[in-house]
């Protein structure tokens, strides 16, 4: 099989690149920067230009699946046109060329559980109601609704993933990095929120696998598929976690004040990939015992 990954530089990009080439496909992978790749063919390139046209007409692709974009809500917030341009915009441009260059070429589009904001009940089914909470969430929405404008217009083969809180080795952002930078800085932490919010978090190897199993047994017509495992944790669970296993943890605290645009409580109905034959191998205190010492090694070497 031949795919092209779009943002393979990014953290759910470049994992997704990893897991293909270790399946022997042929892997072709664009972003923005300088990259020099050795087991895979890598461009770089701006999906709106000229040479990702280019691209298309030379390589004959299986499957295109676009991790590009931007993954910042505070971004969104202050620059929520450049978050538009980046997870909507380019999701247009992407369909438009696979519609004149290769039709037949099947498309997943990882979009976010942001679009759903605070659910009104829990776990959260993918026919539930949007409500997102920053232009981040929106502009993923509206990604959502391009690839359902191609696949019923155009025909495209189209399927939509929304991943939950994804983790693991490679992530320098979001609640485990913030709780480790904070850690090794000062044993004693404090967190926004309370503690009481709830995640469902996925290990970054398990959405891999997910993508794999879409492809082969997914339905490509503008389907949407949760990607989590239904499993709610709370941050203060999280926290523990961290506290149990981090060598330097005391005592980690929570301000009590929510952080604009972020959810409170999150739980993913999977029963669709579940019917797939999905299920999640790595269990979230691996998760985070695999995450620590990557970090505390990449601290290390740095």
């Amino acid at each position: 099989m031949k795919i092209l990954i779009l943002g393979s530089c990014g953290f759910i990009g470049s994992h997704l690149v990893d897991y293909y080439v270790n399946k022997n496909h042929a892997v072709v992978g664009c972003d923005l920067m300088e990259h020099a790749a050795d087991q895979y063919q890598y461009r770089k390139l701006s999906v709106l230009s000229s040479d990702f046209d280019a691209l298309l007409l030379q390589h004959q692709f299986d499957c295109c699946i676009n991790a590009s974009g931007s993954g910042n809500v505070s971004f969104s917030l202050n620059q929520p046109l450049s978050d538009f341009e980046s997870n909507a915009l380019v999701v247009a441009k992407v369909l438009e060329t696979i519609k004149r260059t290769q039709p037949s070429c099947k498309f997943i589009q990882i979009s976010s559980a942001a679009v759903y904001g605070n659910p009104d009940k829990l776990p959260v089914s993918e026919t539930d109601a949007i409500h997102p909470l920053s232009p981040y969430g929106y502009h993923k929405w509206m990604s959502e609704i391009i690839c359902k404008e191609y696949s019923d217009l155009f025909n495209l083969n189209i399927a939509v993933l929304r991943p939950f809180s994804v983790y693991g080795n490679g992530l320098k952002k979001q609640l485990f990095w913030d709780i480790c930078q904070k850690l090794k800085k000062n044993s004693a932490v404090s967190l926004s929120g309370t503690g009481s919010e709830t995640r469902d978090f996925i290990h970054i190897s398990d959405l891999a696998a997910l993508t794999d199993e879409i492809i082969s047994k997914g339905e490509f017509c503008g389907e949407v598929y949760n990607a989590a495992t239904g499993v709610q944790t709370s941050i203060q669970q999280i926290a523990s976690l961290f506290a149990e296993i981090f060598p330097e943890a005391e005592e980690i605290s929570f301000t009590g004040n929510s952080r604009a645009g972020d959810p409170l409580n999150w739980q993913a109905d999977i029963s669709k990939i579940t019917r797939l034959g999905y299920t999640a191998k790595t269990s979230l205190s691996e998760g985070v015992k695999d995450y620590i010492n990557w970090y505390l090694k990449h601290m290390h070497e740095g």
